[in-house]
């Protein structure tokens, strides 16, 4: 499997996200081909869909104002994160945990990075949306059939650093369930289930890093995953509460204020 980086110019509100990396990639000893995923972070995703919101325009509450003092917070940022997110679980300084399209993430995906002083930006309205857009007009300007993911970066419990996260995908299929499969020793798997995309997600984000790379996507060839003539969100990635290992234990916890 190759994952190459695409390097392009800054992006602007006011560019086309696909221009812009099929200028990128022409740089590149490579071109799309069927088959081929394309990797998208969604800040820049976002920058180009209006995402970007100046924080001198946002109107501050008394509950983000009490967020923002309690966790360190600059108050319009806060109060975004009241915006944007279904759940406020917690926090330390600084960051705020929430859950948002049934995904544990920081600050329910307000960011600060990689955006104009003064201004933050929020997730895409829609990513298996905006992976499906860029997917057909992939295939309609170029003629190949690709699959597309939009990727954010998040923290694993008790794992230093970041990892890449799949927060939609279009034209494969975003999870292998291996229930049921025998290992190598004739063992069955039981709750076995392989988060491709989010895995595809993590190779991304290691040739696109965080911080002044201008990698904004990456292209994937002879990846390990099922084609299909499909969408998916959040929702096909996710997992109960009451069936997540963290979440029921930290649920445990919560209720009656001790470890097992």
């Amino acid at each position: 499997m190759l994952v190459v980086p695409i390097k392009t110019r800054i992006i602007s509100m006011e560019d086309d996200f696909l221009d812009v990396v099929l200028e990128g990639l022409s740089h590149t000893d490579f071109e799309l081909a069927d088959g081929d995923i394309l990797g998208i972070a969604e800040t820049p995703l976002g920058t180009t869909e209006g995402r970007v919101v100046k924080l001198s325009d946002v109107s501050v509450s008394k509950k983000a104002q009490d967020l923002a003092d309690r966790y360190t917070l600059i108050p319009e940022v806060a109060q975004l994160v009241l915006d944007e997110a279904d759940e406020i679980l917690g926090g330390i300084p600084h960051v705020l945990l929430t859950i948002k399209n049934n995904t544990l993430m920081a600050n329910a995906g307000v960011d600060k990075s990689n955006i104009p002083s003064g201004y933050a930006s929020l997730l895409p309205v829609d990513s298996r949306a905006s992976a499906e857009k860029l997917r057909g007009e992939i295939l309609n300007r170029l003629g190949v059939n690709v699959g597309v993911l939009v990727i954010d970066s998040r923290t694993q419990p008790l794992r230093l650093g970041n990892i890449g996260m799949a927060l939609g995908v279009a034209g494969f299929k975003p999870v292998a369930d291996d229930r049921g499969r025998k290992d190598l020793f004739g063992n069955e798997m039981r709750i076995t289930r392989r988060a491709i995309a989010d895995n595809l997600a993590s190779a991304c984000t290691a040739v696109m890093g965080e911080s002044d790379e201008s990698v904004p996507a990456a292209l994937i060839r002879n990846a390990p995953v099922e084609l299909v003539d499909e969408s998916y969100d959040s929702s096909e990635m996710w997992i109960s509460p009451v069936e997540c290992m963290y979440m029921a234990i930290f649920d445990q916890w919560r209720h009656s204020g001790q470890k097992s």
